[in-house]
C-alpha cells in the first residue's frame, strides 16, 4: 500500500513538473509568434535562460533546481511549431463562442502579396458581446489561383464556415473597392450577398477612397515628382554620391542628414520626400554645382517649374495630415465621417486661399512666389489658375467618392443622436430585414420618453470628453463601447432601434486593420526565415497570435492535454 501511495505521490509531482515546463514552453511560442520570431528562437532562449540562471540565482538555495526545470523545458522548434497551432485553436474555439453569440456581424476584408509572391486575403470580423465591441482576424488565406471575386467569395465563406459563422448574420462588407470586389455581376460582394441570403451595406474603405483622391487629383503634377524622384536616386541610391551630399550637409551644418526615398508604392510618402528635397533644395543645387551637373537640371533654376513644386509639397502634406487623422483604431464612423466633411470644407477655403494670393495654407508657395524678380510676377497668375484647376478636381472627387456615406450620415448618426433624428432621414432602404413599421413606432415612442432620452443626452456629454482627450492629449478610448452600453441599457420594447445601432456600431468604416496586418504579415516571412519551412498555416497562426485580443488560456490546453 506505502508502494502505491509512493508511486501515486511521484506520479503526481511529475505531472505538475511537466505541466510548469510544457506551460514556460506555450508562453514562450506565444512570445515568439507575437514578435514575429522564427521557430528555433525558442532554442536561442533556452540557451540564453541557461547562461543566465547560475548568476542570477546564485543567492537562491534551490538553484540547481531551477536550472534543472529550465533544462526540462521544451524549446524545439518543432515544440515551438506545436505550441503555436495549439494556441490558436483555443483562441479559436474562443472566437467562436464570442461571434455566435453576437447577432449581427460586419466584415473587413482586403487582398495583398506577401514577400514570397503569394497574394492573400485578410478577413477581419467585428461584433457585439455584451457592451464591448470587439475585432477579430478570421483567416489570412492564400488565393492560390486568380483574385477574382469568385475565388475571393469561396476562400471568405470557407473561412467564416471554419469559425463556425453564420452567413444570415453578415449585415455589412468593407473592401478597397476594387472591380473584383464591387463588379455588378462577378464582384464578390455581389456574389456574397446571395449566399447571405438578404441585402448588405457595402462600403469602399475611407482611407482608401482618400488615398484615390490624392492620387487622382495630383497626376497632373506627376512630372514635378519625377524630376524629384530622378534627382534624389541620383543623390540617394548611388553610394559615392551619398557621402558626398551627406558630407555637404555637415559642412553647412543642415539640421537634416539626407534625403528620403520615394516609394511609388506608399506614394503618401511623397508628401515627406518632396518636403525634405525642398528643405534641402540649396544644398542639392550646391552638391549638383559641385559634380558640374547643374545644367542637366534647368528646373531647379526655373521659377515656374519651381512654384510647381512648392505648390505640390504643400498640398501634399495637407494630405497627409488628413491620412494621419483617419488612421488608428477607436474611431466612431461618425468621427470618420466628420473627418472628410472637415477635409472637403478646408479644399474650399485653399481653393480661395489661391485666388486671393495669399498663400496662409501654402507656406512653400508663398516663399517662392516672395521671391518672385518683378519680371516674372505676371507668371504668377498662370501657374494659380493651374493650382485653383488642382484643387477644383479635388473637391469634385470628393464628392463623388463619398456621396454614399452623405447619403447615409442621417443613419449613422442614429447611434449618438436617436432622440433628434427624424424618420423621413433615414436612409434604411439597405436594411429591408428590418421591420420598418415597427421601427418607426418604436421611435416615436421613444423620442416621446424623457427618461430614455436623458440617457443618450448624457452619453453626448461622455463622448465629448473621449473626443477631447483623443484630441488633446491622444488617450485613444473606445468610444463605440460607450454607445453600445448605452443601448444595451434600454429595455427590448425599442428592440428594433436597438437591432439599428447594433449593426451601425459593427460597420468597419476602413481596412485599416487589414492594411496593418500585412506589414506584420512581411515581418513573419521575412528573409532571416526558411520560408518553405513557414507554411501558409504556419504564418497564419502566428498573425492570428499577434493581433487577436483574446488571452491565451495556457492551462486549459494543458489540462485539455492531459485528461
Amino acid at each position: 500500500m506505502k508502494d502505491r501511495n509512493k508511486l501515486s505521490t511521484s506520479m503526481i509531482k511529475y505531472v505538475g513538473k511537466n505541466c510548469h515546463t510544457s506551460a514556460a514552453s506555450y508562453s514562450a511560442a506565444n512570445v515568439i509568434a507575437r514578435h514575429s520570431k522564427p521557430f528555433q528562437e525558442g532554442e536561442f532562449l533556452k540557451e540564453a535562460w541557461l547562461a543566465c540562471a547560475p548568476l542570477l540565482f546564485d543567492d537562491f538555495d534551490n538553484k540547481d533546481k531551477i536550472i534543472q526545470r529550465i533544462k526540462g523545458t521544451p524549446l524545439s522548434r518543432n515544440t515551438i511549431k506545436e505550441r503555436i497551432l495549439k494556441l490558436v485553436g483555443n483562441v479559436t474555439d474562443q472566437q467562436k463562442i464570442d461571434i455566435n453569440s453576437s447577432p449581427f456581424i460586419s466584415l473587413c476584408l482586403d487582398e495583398s502579396t506577401d514577400v514570397t509572391k503569394s497574394a492573400r486575403l485578410a478577413v477581419f470580423a467585428r461584433y457585439c458581446v455584451g457592451n464591448v465591441i470587439k475585432e477579430e482576424l478570421i483567416g489570412t488565406t492564400s488565393l492560390l489561383t486568380t483574385t477574382k471575386g469568385t475565388n475571393t467569395c469561396t476562400v471568405v465563406k470557407n473561412s467564416l464556415a471554419e469559425k463556425e459563422i453564420d452567413l444570415k448574420k453578415i449585415v455589412s462588407v468593407t473592401t478597397d473597392g476594387a472591380p473584383s470586389m464591387v463588379g455588378k455581376k462577378n464582384g464578390f460582394i455581389s456574389l456574397f450577398q446571395t449566399d447571405v441570403g438578404h441585402s448588405i451595406l457595402e462600403f469602399h474603405c475611407i482611407i482608401h477612397q482618400q488615398a484615390l483622391c490624392a492620387k487622382s487629383d495630383l497626376t497632373s503634377l506627376d512630372n514635378v515628382m519625377a524630376v524629384v524622384a530622378k534627382k534624389v536616386n541620383l543623390i540617394s541610391s548611388q553610394a559615392l554620391n551619398k557621402r558626398k551630399f551627406d558630407a555637404l550637409l555637415d559642412e553647412v551644418k543642415s539640421v537634416y542628414n539626407g534625403l528620403l526615398i520615394y516609394n511609388n508604392v506608399r506614394w503618401l510618402s511623397r508628401g515627406n520626400v518632396l518636403q525634405r528635397f525642398v528643405d534641402c533644395l540649396e544644398e542639392i543645387r550646391l552638391f549638383l554645382q559641385n559634380e558640374g551637373e547643374i545644367e542637366q537640371y534647368p528646373q531647379l533654376l526655373d521659377v515656374m517649374w519651381l512654384s510647381k513644386l512648392m505648390f505640390f509639397t504643400d498640398i501634399c502634406q495637407r494630405f497627409n495630415e488628413l491620412k494621419v487623422k483617419l488612421q488608428g483604431t477607436n474611431k466612431t464612423i461618425i468621427v470618420m465621417i466628420d473627418i472628410i466633411r472637415a477635409f472637403d470644407a478646408k479644399l474650399h477655403v485653399f481653393r480661395n486661399d489661391i485666388i486671393t494670393r495669399n498663400y496662409k495654407y501654402f507656406p512653400n508657395l508663398k516663399k517662392n512666389i516672395n521671391d518672385f524678380d518683378i519680371h516674372e510676377k505676371p507668371g504668377e497668375e498662370t501657374v494659380t489658375e493651374k493650382f485653383i484647376s488642382v484643387i477644383d478636381s479635388s473637391i469634385n472627387e470628393f464628392s463623388a467618392r463619398f456621396s454614399q456615406f452623405k447619403e447615409l450620415s442621417e443613419t449613422l448618426k442614429f447611434i449618438i443622436y436617436p432622440d433628434v433624428t427624424s424618420f423621413d432621414k433615414l436612409n434604411l432602404s439597405r436594411f429591408d430585414w428590418l421591420e420598418i413599421e415597427e421601427f418607426e413606432m418604436q421611435l416615436i415612442d421613444f423620442q416621446s420618453s424623457s427618461i430614455w432620452i436623458q440617457k443618450f443626452i448624457e452619453t453626448r456629454k461622455e463622448l465629448e470628453l473621449i473626443e477631447t482627450g483623443r484630441l488633446t492629449s491622444n488617450i485613444s478610448k473606445n468610444a463605440n463601447n460607450k454607445i453600445l452600453e448605452t443601448w444595451n441599457s434600454l429595455p427590448d420594447t425599442f428592440n428594433c432601434l436597438k437591432k439599428l445601432a447594433r449593426v451601425i456600431l459593427t460597420i468597419f468604416s476602413s481596412t485599416y486593420a487589414c492594411e496593418s496586418l500585412f506589414s506584420e504579415m512581411n515581418n513573419i516571412k521575412d528573409s532571416l526565415r526558411n520560408r518553405k519551412q513557414m507554411t501558409d498555416d504556419s504564418s497564419s497562426a502566428c498573425i492570428l497570435l499577434k493581433v487577436t485580443s483574446k488571452a491565451m488560456r495556457i492551462h486549459a490546453i494543458i489540462n485539455r492535454a492531459t485528461v
